[in-house]
């Protein structure tokens, strides 16, 4: 029964008699005669509402750690059992604790050699097989087609072999048109690729002709850094409890602002909101419209790892208000610094006709622009 009493007071917040005088000064002040009580065709009466709650909230969990090597955790205060039961003092702001299970500190070696393991590269052999091993790449400037003019005019065969060998670099090598040399082949001057001397092939860059490549992984020496223990050769293990201190904000707004946007800007610059005190342990204040009586409770319930809060909560009457006269405009009503504001937009119905007229107005300009056309 104390609910119902206080929603009834609510809609009383705003008589109608003190709406019919806000309304005739608003009315006078753009030239309109003076509004009488037969003129009030509908009033709707609805409690705007905001809260916001800060809470001051406490986190704990558990992570075992390992580490590389050898750590050194003795700087970290230790806790018994879980960190959930650990008793703490609430600090006074946000922050995060670290702590660590006694007990649960525990070195360990790694079963490798000091750290290092057998290159998974090259199986610990230090190199591979070269691309080149069974033949010298094709020189890239004659590409072996015709390394030796002299060679490829007389068509005979090679009178010697000779072997593949470093490539000459060099603008007189590479750059186009350079001049023919000596062929290492067929000994012709001025006859061969400048590059490849006729060889057709040169040495491999990449092993110098050796047919095996260094392993890139680990450089040759066959071993590398164990993956387990980063080289350390020893781990660490653990059980780290962290506790997080934080403030969480949640607000709140009710209804959900449906009406114009020219109604709230006046609501949020000139409305005279009226502070609730909210009761210990987050009940719905007293004077909270039975319409939002339990988002309000869901707003305020107090969380499980909440520690403290800080709770603003405030309300403010709105009429919307039409007129037997004036079937035009809609009139919003609420208290602010000075008495009540009183905010105008269209109504509905002039809107709908405006949107109609405007149609016809479109349909008649492209029925005039294809007769003229």
């Amino acid at each position: 029964m104390s609910d119902a009493r206080e929603d009834d007071a609510l809609i009383d917040a705003l008589p109608d008699a003190d709406i019919l005088k806000a309304l005739s000064r608003h009315v006078a002040r753009g030239g309109g005669p003076a509004i009488g009580g037969a003129r009030l065709r509908h009033v709707k009466r609805r409690q705007l509402l905001r809260s916001q709650v800060v809470r001051f909230t406490e986190r704990r969990h558990e992570t075992p750690r390992t580490a590389f090597g050898t750590e050194d955790l003795s700087a970290l205060p230790l806790y018994e059992g879980t960190i959930t039961d650990h008793p703490l003092p609430v600090p006074e702001g946000p922050g995060r604790l670290t702590l660590i299970r006694a007990g649960s500190y525990r070195p360990v070696p790694c079963p490798c050699d000091n750290g290092q393991q057998r290159c998974a590269g090259c199986s610990g052999s230090g190199g591979h097989a070269c691309t080149c091993r069974n033949e010298p790449p094709p020189c890239d400037v004659c590409l072996d087609v015709a390394p030796c003019a002299q060679c490829a005019k007389t068509g005979g065969r090679r009178t010697r072999t000779t072997k593949a060998r470093p490539a000459a670099t060099g603008p007189d090598a590479t750059a186009p048109g350079a001049r023919p040399i000596t062929c290492a082949v067929c000994g012709t001057p001025e006859a061969a690729c400048p590059r490849c001397a006729g060889r057709g092939r040169i040495r491999c860059p990449h092993c110098a002709g050796r047919g095996r490549e260094t392993c890139a992984r680990c450089s040759g020496r066959g071993v590398g850094t164990h993956d387990v223990c980063g080289g350390k050769g020893s781990l660490t293990h653990w059980v780290e409890g962290t506790v997080e201190y934080a403030h969480e904000t949640a607000s709140l707004s009710l209804p959900r602002p449906y009406w114009p946007d020219k109604v709230r800007e006046r609501l949020t610059a000139a409305a005279r909101w009226q502070p609730r005190d909210v009761p210990p342990g987050g009940a719905v204040p007293p004077g909270v419209d039975g319409e939002h009586r339990a988002a309000v409770a869901a707003h305020l319930a107090r969380g499980r790892v909440e520690l403290s809060r800080r709770v603003t909560l405030e309300t403010c009457p709105l009429a919307r208000v039409e007129l037997t006269d004036d079937p035009n405009r809609v009139f919003h009503v609420f208290p602010g610094a000075c008495g009540l504001v009183v905010v105008s937009t269209l109504s509905d119905r002039l809107k709908r006709r405006l949107v109609a007229a405007g149609a016809v107005i479109i349909i008649v300009l492209a029925l005039i622009l294809w007769l003229v056309g």
